[in-house]
């Protein structure tokens, strides 16, 4: 399959826009636009939904788009390792990983990574703030959302999916949008108190308010289980509370934008073997926390379909 379509496609998932993703590859619209359309017709199946507003991924295309980008990550390994470029080598991995994912994804990355590098040590920071890499000489940092412009190098290893949840006794009863707004919110320090979303498709704007701020998902999570709040979670955080059935999606057709993860570094660690071993962990422990969710959510909506007739009889 032809590279090029694959960096095509997560280019313009990446910019949300055709055009932009033709200015930062560096090449026509009309080339970008071909190489997809051709990507599709290979695969028999849509992977962008194209509105007035940009593009974003069908179902599909977000499936195929995270394994495309470890295909191409494992790729630029090799050929890093065909040219014989040798990278720089951490005696010790000073990592700063946001609590969200602490908790939920680093565990697995941690005892593969360990593995493969048998001389590392690996120091990680679990941190609700944004440390400076630079001057508290961190070696990488994992980051949720979006970035700000720097000097430090980025690789893009995932996008989690966000979702609003509750007890089941209150998802089941916000049949609506405008039920939803009326309902009161945990919020999170640092969360935005406004989020667009898409309800089957039609564009929503959602007002986050509420009495009760925490400092993390986990405890929005944990808050919204014991009470009658809803919690906006990105879908790793979620997953065990949906796994007991103690809280479960709202609303069944409600979308938000993905939440993307990036590894950082400075650019002294430019090449490091171990620092690319942990991209493509992180992209394989994203796409399988994904994967999980969802199977998790189509398991609640079932128990919630086969629930509501036996409440009718």
């Amino acid at each position: 399959m032809d590279t090029a379509r694959l960096t095509a496609l997560i280019a313009a998932l990446d910019a949300g826009s055709l055009s932009l993703a033709a200015r930062r590859l560096g090449v026509q619209l009309s080339t970008v636009s071909r190489q997809i359309a051709d990507l599709e017709a290979t695969l028999g199946t849509p992977l962008l939904l194209r509105t007035g507003r940009g593009v974003r991924a069908t179902p599909a295309g977000d499936r195929f788009a995270e394994r495309a980008r470890r295909v191409l990550l494992e790729l630029d390994v090799a050929a890093s390792e065909a040219r014989g470029e040798r990278g720089v080598e951490l005696a010790q991995l000073r990592l700063s990983v946001p609590v969200e994912l602490s908790l939920q994804l680093m565990p697995a990355v941690l005892v593969s990574l360990s593995a493969q590098h048998e001389a590392l040590s690996i120091d990680v920071h679990s941190d609700a703030r944004r440390v400076s890499l630079v001057e508290e000489d961190f070696d990488a940092a994992v980051r949720l959302g979006p970035l700000a412009s720097s000097e430090l190098l980025r690789q893009r290893v995932g996008a989690i999916s966000v979702a609003a949840y509750a007890r089941p006794a209150i998802a089941a009863s916000i049949e609506t949008i405008a039920a939803l707004r009326k309902r009161e919110f945990v919020l999170v320090a640092g969360a935005r108190s406004e989020l667009r979303a898409t309800l089957r498709g039609a564009a929503v704007r959602l007002v986050i308010e509420g009495r009760c701020r925490v400092s993390t998902f986990t405890e929005a999570a944990a808050l919204s289980a014991v009470s009658d709040r809803v919690a906006i979670l990105p879908s790793i955080t979620a997953a065990r509370w949906l796994s007991s059935g103690q809280l479960v999606p709202v609303l069944r057709g409600l979308a938000f934008p993905t939440t993307e993860v990036h590894l950082i570094y400075p650019r002294r660690n430019q090449g490091s073997k171990i620092l690319r071993s942990l991209g493509v962990l992180l992209s394989e422990g994203v796409e399988h926390a994904e994967q999980v969710v969802r199977v998790a959510i189509d398991d609640a909506q079932r128990v919630r379909r086969t629930r509501r007739p036996q409440a009718a009889r």
